[in-house]
């Protein structure tokens, strides 16, 4: 993805990420990992970021350590970096990191549900 004038969007940078890091052997070889991918996005919606972080944390395993590490690389930073902001930051700007978080989860997802086989229930 280059436009004509060699300047990428955010959601252009992001997708090529996600693209990259879904496609990597770590999600590919992971059967939970598209499950987790899939919920992801509404969980932050819903409980927020930081919930959202301790949700996966608590409940994922080695699953939610990948996939908390693709979604840090997606937002450009790093994962301790993304659990510190969640926990610490002021309203406005956990409202951006919560947003930003939303569109990369919803880059991952995308990309889960179409190069990713779920595994079954």
């Amino acid at each position: 993805i280059v436009p004509k004038n060699n300047v990428l969007t955010r959601n252009q940078v992001r997708a090529k990420i996600a693209y990259n890091l879904v496609s990597s052997p770590e999600a590919k070889g992971d059967k939970d990992y598209p499950k987790l991918a899939k919920k992801f996005p509404a969980l932050v919606h819903t409980c927020g970021l930081a919930q959202a972080i301790a949700f996966v944390r608590a409940k994922e395993g080695d699953t939610g350590t990948v996939y908390l590490n693709h979604l840090s690389s997606v937002m450009g930073r790093s994962r301790n970096d993304l659990e510190e902001r969640s926990h610490s930051a002021l309203l406005p700007e956990y409202q951006r990191l919560s947003l930003e978080a939303i569109e990369s989860a919803s880059w991952i997802k995308r990309y889960a549900e179409a190069l990713l086989k779920e595994s079954e229930p």
